[in-house]
């Protein structure tokens, strides 16, 4: 019988339709709950915790580190310089934007000033980026966050990338 003309269900033919179809929709929305239900309960494990890498140089005048180690700590000793080399691309110099300290904890470092250098120029010079190489000093031991933002200089708007380094000077 077609389900329009089935006697068992009552009513004007257009109810009959969707009447028939309802345990359809029913039974297909439960497989896609189950479905979901079983992604969510996979059990993935507890993740690894990933050592924090340590960054020193001893015996060295200078300690170096780069964007790529941000996150990274840092052990300078009191007679050593850090040296932090932030890369500036071509799009953060045309859009005028600077990397700039952030406040760390006063009385450990002293920054002594940064200095841009442009990557070399090949075929055209708005293509190029370059570094910025910020030089810093140990004022006392201690432990304190360096952070850099890049950004519009005396702009209050959110960085466009942000780069932090645990410092701990002996």
């Amino acid at each position: 019988m077609h389900p329009r003309t089935d006697s068992r269900y009552p009513g004007p033919p257009h109810m009959q339709l969707r009447l028939t179809k309802q345990p359809c929709a029913r039974a297909g929305l439960a497989l896609i709950l189950v479905a979901l239900l079983c992604a969510c309960a996979t059990a993935d494990g507890p993740k690894p915790v990933v050592p924090q890498s340590v960054i020193q140089a001893p015996g060295k005048a200078t300690v170096t580190v780069v964007e790529r180690d941000a996150g990274a700590r840092v052990v300078v000793d009191m007679s050593q310089e850090l040296r932090i080399d932030l890369p500036n691309s071509s799009w953060a110099i045309a859009n005028n934007l600077e990397w700039s300290v952030e406040a760390s904890k006063p009385g450990v470092l002293t920054v002594l000033g940064s200095r841009f250098e442009r990557a070399p120029r090949y075929e055209n010079p708005s293509e190029s980026g370059g570094t910025t190489s910020w030089r810093i000093k140990p004022q006392g031991p201690g432990q304190t966050k360096l952070t850099f933002v890049l950004r519009r200089p005396r702009s209050l708007l959110a960085p466009v990338q942000t780069a932090a380094f645990e410092v701990q000077v002996k």
